[in-house]
């Protein structure tokens, strides 16, 4: 192979792997799904919303005791870093390729693909909210009855 076409093949690999230009997709960019772009923010917001009120409970409920502040300090620490590194993931992958996620309107007006089949968009909400938001409920009560039961 002489040295004009390897610098061509070169050229040919680097410019598709290089991010299209603003307004611009690929073949390939439309088919890669970014992650946490299957579903909407708002969906994203009521989990971490549910992780907020649940550890907040905890530290108005058990701060007071004896010795449990490293202990909420350490589940803090490690609901941040849970929560923190798929938002990093995210805004890193929507920073280079230049894409939004989905509104709501659109999630709720279109059905849910699921390994198992089709379901609607407001039953795959509930589904991923339904544990954190029951968790929440828990550490809520459960707080409670520490307080009064003091």
């Amino acid at each position: 192979m002489s040295r004009s076409s390897n610098a061509e093949e070169l050229n040919s690999e680097t410019s598709s792997l290089a991010p299209p230009a603003a307004g611009e997709e690929s073949a390939d960019t439309r088919a890669i799904m970014l992650p946490g772009t299957e579903l909407p923010g708002a969906v994203y917001i009521t989990v971490v919303a549910a992780f907020a009120w649940m550890l907040m409970m905890a530290w108005l409920a058990f701060s007071s005791s004896d010795g449990i502040d490293l202990d909420l300090g350490i589940a803090t620490g490690l609901a941040l870093m849970f929560l923190g590194v798929p938002l990093a993931i995210h805004h890193t992958a929507t920073h280079l390729m230049h894409r939004a996620g989905m509104s709501v309107r659109t999630f709720l007006s279109t059905p849910f693909d699921t390994y198992t089949g089709q379901m609607s968009p407001r039953q795959a909400w509930l589904e991923v909210a339904m544990i954190p938001i029951s968790l929440a409920i828990a550490a809520t009560l459960i707080g409670l009855v520490f307080l009064f039961a003091r």
